[in-house]
């Protein structure tokens, strides 16, 4: 992972704005990704799956799903897949049911080739990060 994409992971919100750089870094879709979310039957739902998918890659983690998506987000997702988006959404406002929502979320972790971690790498995780901890002194760093 390279540095400038440190800067999103664990974030639990969509930031209010996202730069054209970052749509095209992290809202672009490889031709697998695309032909997952065409598959979708309707306009919002193929929206849903892309906004899963690429904030999934920006912060590894699935969005919060009631805080409203910015605009720009929403305008670059159109024209990415020629459909007419709403000019503000939160993405539980995009599912009518709430079992989608999460089967979104779990097909945008698949895709990604996410994984739960094992308890062996949790452990190890856990070591590293005590060890940062205990030899950082600046808390801004941390």
């Amino acid at each position: 992972m390279q540095g400038w994409q440190t800067s999103s992971l664990g974030l639990r919100d969509m930031p209010g704005e996202i730069s054209e750089f970052e749509l095209q870094a992290f809202f672009s879709f490889s031709r697998a990704e695309l032909e997952l979310i065409a598959r979708r039957r309707s306009d919002s739902l193929k929206l849903g799956l892309a906004l899963h998918i690429g904030f999934a890659r920006m912060t590894g983690r699935p969005p919060n799903s009631v805080r409203a998506v910015p605009p720009t987000l929403l305008r670059h997702l159109g024209r990415e897949f020629d459909i007419s988006t709403p000019d503000l959404v939160s993405l539980r406002a995009l599912y009518a049911r709430g079992g989608t929502l999460f089967d979104h979320q779990q097909q945008a972790c698949e895709c990604l080739g996410f994984k739960w971690m094992t308890k062996h790498q949790r452990r190890g995780l856990v070591t590293v990060l005590r060890d940062e901890v205990a030899h950082c002194s600046n808390r801004e760093r941390l």
